[in-house]
C-alpha cells in the first residue's frame, strides 16, 4: 500500500523538493497568494533531477499561484518544472493562477502553470488564470503544460496564454498524447508568436479532444493547433480563428479552422473524423496550408448540435461523448457538471 506524505501548506508544497521520488496527497484546498508577494516559489524538479513520484490532488484546488521567471529555468517552468518519465500528477486543480515573464528567453524553455515540461502522465488537471510571456519571449508556453512528452488525458485548462513564442490553450508543444482533454481560453499571439487554441505545435498524437477558445495570430492561426505534424483524431475546434494585424498587400497568411499548417505527412494527418465549426471559427477551411479535410467537416453551428453530423464517434451510454439538452457543441462524458 503506498503510503503518502500530506500536503497542507505552501511550505509543504515548496518542501515536495526535497525528495522528488516521493508520493503526495494535498490535504486541503491551498491558498498559494503568498507566492505574489513573500513566498518565491521554486519549481518542483529540473532536467537533472525530475519530479518522478506520484502527487494526488485529491480534488483540492491551489489557488492564485504566482511565479515570474527564476534565472535559466531549463528546460521547464510551472508549478512542476519537469515530470519525469515515471511521474504522476493527478486530480488537482489550480486556479486563477498568474504566471509570467517579463525577459527573453531562447526556444527550448517551456512555460505552463501546472508544469514546464511533461514526460509522465498528468491526468484530471485543470487549470485557470494566466500564463504570460514577454513580448520577444522565444519560449514554448501553454495552459496547462509548455510541453508535453507523455500523457495528458481527461485535463483541461481555461487560462489566458500570450503573447511570443509557441503559444497553446493547453499544450505549446506536443510530443506525446494528449487524450479526452480541452481547453476554452483564448491563446493570443503578439507579432513574435504563434498560436493554436488547444496546442501550439503538435509531433504527437491529439485523440477525442477539442478547443472553443478563441485563438489570435497576426499572420496565421489555427482553432486546434498552429502547425500539425503529427496525428489528429475524433477532435473539434468552436472557437474564433482570429489574425488581428493588417497585413501588408502580398503578404502569405494562413488561417484554418483546424490547423494554419497541416504537414503532408502519410504517416500523419487531421483524419476524416476531425469536425470544425465554420461559423464560429469563421474558417471555410481545415487548414491555412497543407492537407484539407473536405469541405463537409466545417459544419454550421446547429449541424454541431447533431450527434449525428460526428461519423464514428460514441455518444452511447459509455462513450466518450455526450451532447447536453441546448448544447453548441458535444463535450466528454467525463466532464464534471455535463
Amino acid at each position: 500500500m503506498t503510503g503518502y506524505k500530506l500536503v497542507n501548506s505552501l511550505t509543504d508544497l515548496q518542501n515536495v523538493s526535497l525528495d522528488l521520488a516521493g508520493n503526495y496527497a494535498v490535504g486541503k484546498d491551498l491558498d498559494a497568494s503568498a507566492t505574489d508577494t513573500s513566498f518565491a516559489f521554486s519549481s518542483l524538479g529540473n532536467a537533472t533531477t525530475p519530479f518522478s513520484g506520484q502527487f494526488d490532488g485529491m480534488g483540492h484546488v491551489i489557488d492564485r499561484f504566482s511565479q515570474r521567471e527564476q534565472g535559466s529555468p531549463v528546460p521547464g517552468l510551472g508549478l512542476f518544472g519537469v515530470i519525469g518519465p515515471t511521474g504522476v500528477v493527478r486530480n488537482v486543480g489550480m486556479t486563477n493562477a498568474k504566471l509570467s515573464t517579463y525577459v527573453y528567453f531562447p526556444a527550448g524553455i517551456a512555460f505552463g502553470i501546472l508544469a514546464g515540461l511533461n514526460q509522465g502522465t498528468i491526468t484530471y488537471a485543470y487549470t485557470s488564470g494566466t500564463r504570460g510571456t514577454a513580448s520577444f519571449e522565444g519560449a514554448t508556453s501553454g495552459g496547462l503544460v509548455g510541453r508535453n512528452d507523455g500523457l495528458i488525458e481527461r485535463s483541461w485548462s481555461s487560462a489566458f496564454v500570450g503573447s511570443a513564442g509557441l503559444l497553446g490553450g493547453l499544450v505549446g508543444l506536443n510530443e506525446g498524447t494528449i487524450l479526452q482533454s480541452y481547453a476554452t481560453g483564448v491563446a493570443s499571439a503578439g507579432n513574435h508568436g504563434v498560436a493554436g487554441a488547444l496546442a501550439g505545435f503538435n509531433g504527437g498524437s491529439i485523440s477525442q479532444s477539442y478547443a472553443t477558445g478563441t485563438s489570435y495570430g497576426s499572420l496565421s492561426t489555427g482553432g486546434l493547433v498552429y502547425e500539425n505534424a503529427g496525428t489528429i483524431e475524433q477532435s473539434f475546434a468552436a472557437g474564433l480563428v482570429q489574425g488581428y494585424c493588417c497585413a501588408p498587400p502580398d503578404t502569405p497568411t494562413s488561417f484554418g479552422g483546424i490547423a494554419a499548417y497541416n504537414h503532408p505527412d502519410p504517416n500523419a494527418g487531421i483524419s476524416a473524423n476531425v469536425y470544425w465549426d465554420k461559423q464560429t471559427t469563421t474558417r471555410s477551411v481545415s487548414a491555412g496550408t497543407g492537407p484539407q479535410l473536405p469541405a463537409s467537416n466545417g459544419l454550421t453551428t446547429a449541424q454541431m448540435s447533431d450527434p449525428a453530423s460526428f461519423v464514428g464517434w460514441d455518444f452511447g451510454p459509455t462513450g466518450a461523448w455526450v451532447m447536453p439538452a441546448g448544447a453548441s457543441h458535444p463535450v466528454l462524458r467525463w466532464q464534471p457538471g455535463h
